[in-house]
This record gives structure tokens, C-alpha cells and sequence, in this order.
């Protein structure tokens, strides 16, 4: 569709509205508004009419959907807003007040709504953290088994962060504590389902936790577990940034023995990588810390000796990067101390054997700034508690976006128009008519449009509405959403008994292969009892460029059943990935006659010699 195209219908409309045909008029201009690619001054010549053509229509929740794109645009436009305010429901009242910086306002229509989440967030953002601590001690006893303990984690962690603006310390502390072991709580059971992301959340709240009650233990189980869910997950880095992060929290804390170690671990998994410099960094790093542990001790007047096995191992670091100028400098101090006799007198003659010896060149440097990513923390007991209250609706969802001017325009226009779909399904929940039920697979497309992780919720929740189109409607939409979460749903569709609902989920199955897939694609395979789920598993994983996927492939090759040994080979005959040729041509010479005869034919097909 062409801009004329665009005015075409813009005009159609107009000549709809000036008979009084006003749904031809909507939906013409609706039609025009499919055109998101468009410059915003023609786009806003469709959108002005339909925001009048919808209030002549009595539509006022879909003019105001349409009136906050064009708000966003315009200075004070959420301001003039506020006269459509009276025929909305509160919870469009509270977005419109929030948008025009009312947050006071915003949190009163939440609470009217039975938003409690909700209110209680924009009450924090008006200053009102004696209001909002009421809000959230009537959600305190929200029900705490499984994923609800997650939830229930983040309303404890709110509640005391509350308490302390209020400086209650005895609620600060309780809810502190009830929130810390219902994240544990919540974490086990994410990982126990194999969905590590949401544990991951919950080690990232309990890192935030920690920092908020000044207890470090918190701090440092939460970045351990973050640095192993995303080591495991090949988020190599991601897991270099959270070892700094955890490095710092340590330093500021004080705890340098606990540093040391964290860079310790840091410079080996950097070395695996085969990232050198910052393999030497993180070591230099570990030696200083140990150097520092050792006159930390010193100055609290402790034992010697336990400052003597600080310095040896600082010794050992600083000797493993060749830098033996310090060493020897370390050995004097040992020769100092108050030590056992015989050993001051090792220590002196070992401080003489360096002395006059050269540094090595050191080439050490930290992650390159090219190579870091944005890993700012969100605020998950905010944003996670919304998703949770608004129990997947889509309409909430895409306005969540719609208001938010931080999303490019187009992405806006999207939202705008997948809300415009949601009022016409969700406020029908009982309907099964045909055009209802093509409205929601309509639906299910127009959220995928928006390749956000916001419409994973609406499409959970669309998926387990009866439908059979609208199922499918929703694994197609998955094909596109690169997200762990996204197998949640799938693996849901793996259970169901219709035949085409289950060769849809194979689809998504084999179209969501991504770095951090793995672990829900291996799942897969060692779960499906369909002989074509588990192929279309192993056709993704083959496309997963790891050594981790590279060594499951192999291990199908070698002990998988024979139909899954047959799709495993021909996937990796037509994948393009070098690491399973790595691993092929590493292992050919120790694995079984009919093993090395499928790896041959994977690299003849890849045009490889074997």
C-alpha cells in the first residue's frame, strides 16, 4: 500500500462519515493506519479523524488509544487528554493522569480500578511511601507456593523498601527476610521447570535485596547464580560484566577475600574463552586483592599467619603472569612478619633469588568496551508485579508501550493498533463467533509485530483460550519472539491432541534456534515422545553454534535412538556453524566405525575434507 493508497481511504472515510456510515469510516481509516512504515506528518492525517470518528461512534477507550499516540508527539498533549478522562475506565484515567505527570492522581484511579500493584507503584513515584506501604501490606499475603512465591517475593521486597522510607526497622527487616526466602523458594522451582531466565530474575532481586539491607551474602548468592545461569547459557559477555559487577560490590563492601576469589574464577573462565588479556587482567586483579586481604588482616591485629596465606597466594598469582619484580617485593614483607623462625628465613632467601629479575610483558586488559553490553538491572518488582496484575491482557500490555515515549514511533503505532484489536476480544471473553475468533488470531499476529518480551503474557494468555486457530495463530506469532520464555508456550502445545495444533508447535520448534536455546531445545528432545518434535529440536540445535550444542549433537549421533540419529545427521549436513566441524574433525579417530562414517558425510555435504 502506497501513500495514495493512505489518502485514498482517508478520503473514503470522509465520504463514509459525511452519509453517517460511521464503521465504514472506522475501518477505512483503520485500514490506513496499517501503514506504519509512513512519515509521521501523513500518518497523523489518518489518526486525527479517527480519534472523531471514534468518539461520534461512542468508542471512547479506542479514541483515547489513538489520542495518547498523537499525545506523545505533542507538547502537552496528555494534558488535553484529560477532557476524555470522564467516559474512560479508571485504569485509562490513571495512564492518562501518569503520562501528564500526575502520579498522585494516577495511583487514586488505580486503587479504583483494583490495581492494587499498580497504585501502590505510582504512589512510590508521588513520594507517598506511607501510602504505598499500605498498598503493599494488603498484597503481602498473596499466595506463595511455586511461581506465586516469586511474586509474592517482590511484594515482601517492595513492602520493606516502603517500611524503610517510613523507617519502620522491624517491618523493613521481616519483609526483608520473607522476601528473601520465597526468591530462594521461587528460583528452585524455575529452575526445576527449566526456566532459568525467571530464576535468573530472582537471583537479580536478591543481588538488589542484599544491597538494600546491607547484607552481602544476599549480594554475592545472587551474582553467583547469575554468573552461572549465564555461563550456562553462553552469555560469555554478559557473565565477564556480572564477574566486574560482582568484583565491585565486594570492593565496596569490603570483603576482599571474597573478591579475590570472584576474580580468580573470572580470570579462568576468561582464559576458557580464550579471551588472554582478560584472563591476565582478572589474575593481576586476584593477586592485588590477596596483597590487600593480607594488610587487612595486618591492620586488624590478626594472626600472621593469616596474613602470610594471603601473600603466598598473591605470590602465586603475580608469578603466574611473569610479574616477579612484586614477588619478590611480597617475599621481603613475609621475611618481615612475625613468623615461625625457619620460615622468615625462607622467605628472605627467596626475596634474594628475585632481585635483579625482569618483569615479563604483561598484555592484560578488561572486557573491550565493544564487546559490553548493556546489563542494566531492571526494575523487576515493579515491571514483573504489573505483568502479574494484569493477568495477560494485551489491551494493558500494548498501552504500557503505546505511553511510553522511549519506543520508536513505528513500534508505538503498532501497539496502538494491537490495543484497538484487543478491546474487540477481551471485552468478549464468552464469544466464539468466527470473526471474534479471527479477531484473536489477528491479534496474536499484530503482538508478534511488536518483537517485544511485554507480549509474551497476552500470548500466554490467548494461547490458552479453546480455539484451535487461535493456538495456532499464537505458535506462529512465537516463530519470531527470540526469547526463552517463548518455549513455555510451545512446550504447552506440545501436549495438545490436535494434530495440526502440534505441527504448528513442530515449526516453532525449529524456527527458535538462538545462542541461549539450548537448554529449552535440548529439553525437547530428551521429553518429546513425537518422532518429528524431536527433529524439528535437533534441526534448531544444529543451528546453535555452541560446543555445547555441538558435543548433544554428536552424543545423538552416537547413542540416539535411530530416527533421531537420521534427522540429527541430516540437520548438521545442512547447518553452517563451525563448531561442530571443530568437534568432528577432533573426535573422528575415537568414535565408533558407524559414527565417523555420519561425520564424514556432514563434512563431504558441508564441502569439508575430512
Amino acid at each position: 500500500m502506497s501513500v495514495d493508497d493512505l489518502y485514498q481511504l482517508r478520503e473514503r472515510a470522509k465520504a463514509a462519515m459525511s452519509r453517517g456510515d460511521l464503521n465504514d469510516a472506522v475501518n477505512s481509516l483503520v485500514a490506513a493506519a496499517q501503514q506504519t512504515h509512513v512519515a509521521e506528518h501523513d500518518y497523523v492525517t489518518v489518526l486525527r479523524p479517527l480519534v472523531d470518528v471514534l468518539i461520534q461512534r461512542r468508542d471512547p477507550r479506542s479514541a483515547l488509544t489513538v489520542f495518547w499516540y498523537l499525545a506523545t508527539n505533542e507538547p502537552n498533549g496528555f494534558t488535553r487528554a484529560q477532557a476524555m478522562l470522564p467516559n474512560v475506565p479508571p485504569v485509562d484515567r490513571a495512564r492518562t493522569l501518569a503520562a501528564a505527570g500526575d502520579n498522585a492522581g494516577a495511583a487514586r484511579e488505580m486503587e479504583n480500578a483494583g490495581l492494587v500493584a499498580a497504585a501502590a507503584i505510582y504512589r512510590e513515584k508521588a513520594g507517598d511511601f506511607a501510602g504505598a506501604r499500605a498498598l503493599w501490606s494488603r498484597l503481602s499475603n498473596v499466595t506463595t507456593n511455586g511461581a506465586d512465591a516469586y511474586n509474592g517475593a517482590l511484594i515482601h521486597f517492595n513492602l520493606s523498601r516502603c517500611a524503610k522510607k517510613c523507617k519502620d526497622v522491624r517491618q523493613t527487616r521481616e519483609a526483608m527476610v520473607a522476601a528473601v526466602r520465597l526468591l530462594e523458594e521461587a528460583a528452585d522451582h524455575f529452575e526445576s521447570i527449566g526456566q532459568r531466565e525467571r530464576a535468573f530474575d530472582c537471583f537479580q532481586v536478591l543481588v538488589q535485596i542484599g544491597r538494600e539491607s546491607g547484607q552481602f551474602e544476599d549480594v554475592l548468592e545472587g551474582f553467583v547464580n547469575c554468573i552461572r545461569i549465564l555461563r550456562e547459557d553462553h552469555l560469555k559477555y554478559f557473565a565477564l560484566q556480572y564477574f566486574e559487577d560482582a568484583l565491585a560490590a565486594a570492593k565496596e563492601k569490603g570483603e576482599l577475600s571474597a573478591a579475590a576469589t570472584i576474580a580468580r574464577e573470572a580470570a579462568d573462565y576468561a582464559r576458557a574463552l580464550g579471551m588472554a588479556a582478560a584472563g591476565a587482567h582478572y589474575t593481576v586483579v586476584q593477586a592485588e586483592l590477596w596483597r590487600d586481604v593480607a594488610r587487612q588482616h595486618i591492620a586488624r591485629g590478626a594472626p600472621a599467619e593469616i596474613a602470610e596465606n594471603a601473600i603466598l597466594a598473591a605470590i602465586l598469582a603475580f608469578g603466574e603472569m611473569g610479574q616477579f619484580t612484586r614477588v619478590g617485593k611480597l617475599y621481603e614483607e613475609l621475611g618481615a612478619m612475625d613468623l615461625e623462625p625457619t620460615r622468615k628465613a625462607h622467605y628472605v632467601r627467596a626475596a634474594t633469588r628475585y632481585q635483579g629479575v625482569r618483569d615479563e610483558p604483561l598484555d592484560a586488559a578488561p572486557l573491550p568496551s565493544h564487546l559490553r553490553q548493556d546489563n542494566s538491572f531492571p526494575e523487576v518488582w515493579h515491571v514483573d508485579l504489573i505483568e502479574w496484575e494484569q493477568r495477560g491482557s494485551a489491551a494493558e500490555a500494548c498501552a504500557d508501550v503505546l505511553t511510553d515515549k522511549r519506543w520508536p514511533d513505528v513500534v508505538r503505532r503498532k501497539a496502538m493498533l494491537a490495543r484497538l484489536t484487543a478491546f474487540a476480544v477481551e471485552n468478549h471473553p464468552e464469544d466464539s463467533s468466527a470473526a471474534t475468533v479471527a479477531a484473536r488470531a489477528r491479534l496474536a499476529a499484530q503482538l508478534a509485530q511488536l518483537q517485544l518480551y511485554n507480549v509474551l503474557s497476552p500470548l500466554e494468555a490467548l494461547f490458552a483460550r479453546p480455539e484451535k486457530q487461535v493456538k495456532i495463530a499464537v505458535l506462529e506469532a512465537l516463530k519470531t519472539l527470540f526469547f526463552k520464555r517463548s518455549f513455555v508456550t510451545v512446550r504447552a502445545a506440545l501436549k495438545e491432541q490436535d494434530p495440526a495444533v502440534l505441527q504448528q508447535a513442530a515449526r516453532a520448534v525449529e524456527m527458535l534456534y538462538f545462542l541461549h536455546a539450548f537448554d529449552p531445545l535440548a529439553r525437547i528432545v530428551r521429553e518429546a515422545p513425537q518422532a518429528p518434535i524431536r527433529a524439528a529440536a535437533l534441526s534448531a540445535l544444529a543451528r546453535v553454534d555452541t560446543l555445547e550444542a555441538a558435543e548433544f549433537m554428536l552424543g545423538i549421533l552416537e547413542h540416539g535412538a535411530p530416527q533421531d540419529r537420521v534427522a540429527a545427521l541430516e540437520s548438521l549436513k545442512r547447518t553452517k556453524g563451525m563448531k561442530f566441524v571443530d568437534l568432528a574433525r577432533s573426535e573422528m579417530g575415537g568414535v565408533a566405525a558407524p559414527v565417523q562414517q555420519a561425520l564424514r558425510e556432514v563434512l563431504r555435504a558441508r564441502g569439508i575434507a575430512a
